[in-house]
């Protein structure tokens, strides 16, 4: 993978955090919804503050990528329109973490918005610390599937004995 040995270590510590938070996904829910909560609201607030002060970092990406149409879109249309596509994913990273924080049907929309989201940036290898990008969409997948969310303050939520029962 390209650009590995200059991330290495910010992408073995991903690839551990998004590990243990499949884990939680099974054992803890409520944690791994804490957790991709903060880590799409942390998401938001960096990117929305790098694409305002030094857009042409995420041309990067497309050195860090093997996939030919993500490098040349990369390098191609998105080059020249760089902050319009960045504060769009900002605001539905944002999106993700509201809907992390609220219940039911907010939760299961915004665990297909991680999903979606862990499987597009994925194709950027080292540069979304792939596959900590399918551990993620897959946390978010074992979320979806529990039949219960309430609002995340509610950390009694999945103690119930078969959590995908109603």
């Amino acid at each position: 993978m390209n650009g590995l040995k200059e991330f290495l270590v910010p992408y073995i510590i991903s690839n551990l955090l998004f590990l243990l938070c499949l884990m939680a996904a099974v054992k803890k829910p409520i944690w791994a919804r804490l957790f991709l909560a903060a880590v799409f609201l942390w998401a938001a607030c960096v990117n929305t503050r790098t694409v305002l002060i030094h857009p042409e970092v995420y041309l990067e990406y497309a050195r860090l990528t093997p996939v030919p149409f993500y490098r040349a879109f990369i390098n191609g249309y998105f080059s020249q329109h760089i902050r319009p596509f960045i504060l769009v994913i900002t605001t539905c990273e944002f999106l993700i973490f509201v809907g992390l924080l609220l219940a039911n049907r907010w939760v299961k929309l915004a665990c297909w918005g991680g999903i979606l989201f862990g499987l597009a940036i994925s194709p950027l290898s080292a540069g979304s610390a792939f596959p900590a990008t399918l551990l993620m969409a897959l946390s978010f997948w074992i979320l979806y599937n529990r039949n219960r969310h309430t609002t995340i303050w509610s950390w009694g939520q999945y103690d119930q004995a078969n959590p995908y029962i109603s």
